[in-house]
């Protein structure tokens, strides 16, 4: 059987190159470059403002396709790895890490301080996204964080005060089951949800905890803190009844067909909130001008939102690099920053477009007046990407907590069981990785000698350099709580 999967891998692998090789395109004056993403309306939009930012930098002409067929991260690799892998390629939260390390990502470092478009161009929270190591392997499309959407109306529907601003996980609670109750009298046939889901991620950062210690050597799921956060999750999930369970959102999903039942729902009422990102306006806008408000997620402790964005990388075996390292500068630009306002895809990756008025107050939608406010001050002050560990992948941590989780929530795990099995997987993981890589072991033996000085200086009270620290989680608390030492002045 392995034996067959291997034989139709190599035929679709040469079938790939074959089509590849004898494309009309390549016998064109003008260079074709290929980006692989979503083929959509906002796509199309961005191909042509990128066509018309070239002719007004003076760049000659290049066709610019989208190549939606081969999104799946799997296809990704293997069409990169064998060297018919799209020009460029956007990368995705469990694809940011993965592919540098394959070498199938080019290194734009250099390109990017000369052309404007480092780190510097961008938030700083996003790095971890697109630098590794100190490398830089892209940059990104849009930016975000995750907050809560309210539907002002549902609210008022049922007598219910909207949430504070920012608020905690007991008055989370406290709303959440006033609002369910309200909403669900006896004889409901369809049941009305306060929320969506919530973020642990979120919730576990507010007690000062993350899914890797200070250099992401070991992965600290199976803290006490996280049995607390996992316990809380499943009172909500199944006696509160604030969110839907696995089962209950795939049924509700069937209810209406497609990727945007969750807006559907919540447009409707279903939903008192929903938990996203701003780019949920572009499958709301269309639905109608209810009013919306967007609030933090409710957390205790330190304040954090989850942030991301949309990163696009430069395939390094692409016979247009020139050309596709430019198509980074131009996500930079001016022309396309105030497209992804217009369009209402996230936040602008260039902080001051979501600064202007067109951003925080869209004349056509005063409906949403206020909230991109919120969205831009979390953006700055609160937004943290997902912790990475060079020693696992990201999609192998995120398969292993989801699973164990929802184990938890049916009742198979108990809290305890579910947290300390969330360790004890990933850090099998780090180890298999390490012993299986001698430059791997270097670097994880480096950063463990780290760990021990971290551990020593604050079991003593002293204060840590902030160059030893690789999480971005645990640089910012250090920062927040005056952990961190004092940078002199070079």
């Amino acid at each position: 059987m392995k034996r067959g999967f291997f034989i139709s891998l190599v035929v679709l692998l040469l079938a790939t190159a074959a089509l590849h090789w004898t494309e009309s395109d390549l016998r064109r004056d003008i260079p074709v470059i290929y980006w692989n993403t979503q083929d959509d309306e906002n796509k199309r939009a961005t191909v042509e403002t990128f066509q018309q930012w070239r002719k007004e930098q003076g760049l000659p002409p290049v066709e610019l396709r989208i190549d939606n067929t081969n999104q799946e991260p799997t296809k990704k690799l293997v069409q990169g790895l064998s060297g018919v892998g799209s020009d460029i390629m956007d990368l995705y939260a469990y694809e940011a890490d993965l592919f540098p390390a394959t070498g199938m990502i080019a290194d734009v470092t250099e390109d990017a301080k000369r052309l404007g478009f480092s780190l510097a161009a961008t938030y700083p929270a996003l790095s971890g996204d697109f630098i590794f190591d100190g490398r830089q392997y892209g940059f990104p499309r849009n930016a975000g964080v995750n907050l809560n959407w309210v539907n002002r109306a549902t609210f008022a529907k049922y007598h219910i005060p909207e949430p504070p601003q920012r608020w905690s996980l007991d008055e989370f609670e406290a709303l959440g089951k006033k609002f369910v109750a309200a909403a669900n009298p006896p004889g409901t046939r369809e049941r009305v949800f306060f929320t969506n889901l919530v973020s642990r991620d979120v919730l576990r950062r507010g007690v000062g905890l993350a899914n890797y210690n200070e250099t992401d050597t070991r992965c600290t799921l199976d803290d006490p803190r996280n049995v607390q956060i996992l316990e809380r999750v499943r009172r909500w999930t199944v006696e509160d009844r604030l969110m839907p369970s696995r089962e209950e959102g795939e049924a509700m999903s069937a209810d209406i067909s497609g990727f945007g039942s969750m807006f559907s729902h919540f447009v409707s009422g279903r939903f008192g909130m929903i938990y996203v990102g701003q780019w949920a306006l572009i499958m709301l806008r269309h639905r109608g001008e209810f009013q919306l408000r967007a609030v933090e997620p409710a957390l205790d402790g330190f304040p954090n939102t989850e942030m991301g964005g949309g990163s696009v990388g430069v395939y390094a075996g692409s016979k247009h690099l020139k050309e596709s390292v430019e198509f980074l500068q131009y996500l930079a630009s001016e022309p396309f920053n105030r497209l992804i306002v217009r369009i209402a895809d996230g936040a602008p990756p260039v902080p001051k477009f979501a600064e202007t008025e067109e951003f925080l107050r869209p004349a056509a939608h005063p409906n949403e007046w206020g909230s991109a406010a919120v969205f831009a001050q979390a953006a700055r002050e609160t937004g943290l990407t997902v912790s990475k560990s060079p020693f696992v992948l990201q999609s192998i941590l995120f398969r292993e907590e989801k699973e164990l989780t929802e184990a938890m929530i049916s009742g198979r795990l108990t809290a305890a069981q579910a947290s300390k099995a969330m360790g004890d997987r990933i850090n099998a993981e780090i180890a298999l990785s390490v012993d299986r890589n001698p430059e791997l072991r270097k670097l994880y033996d480096a950063r463990m000698r780290i760990q021990r000085q971290i551990d020593a200086r604050r079991a003593a009270g002293r204060p840590v350099p902030a160059a030893w620290i690789n999480d971005p989680f645990h640089l910012a608390y250090y920062r927040a709580h005056g952990w961190l030492e004092k940078e002199t002045a070079p």
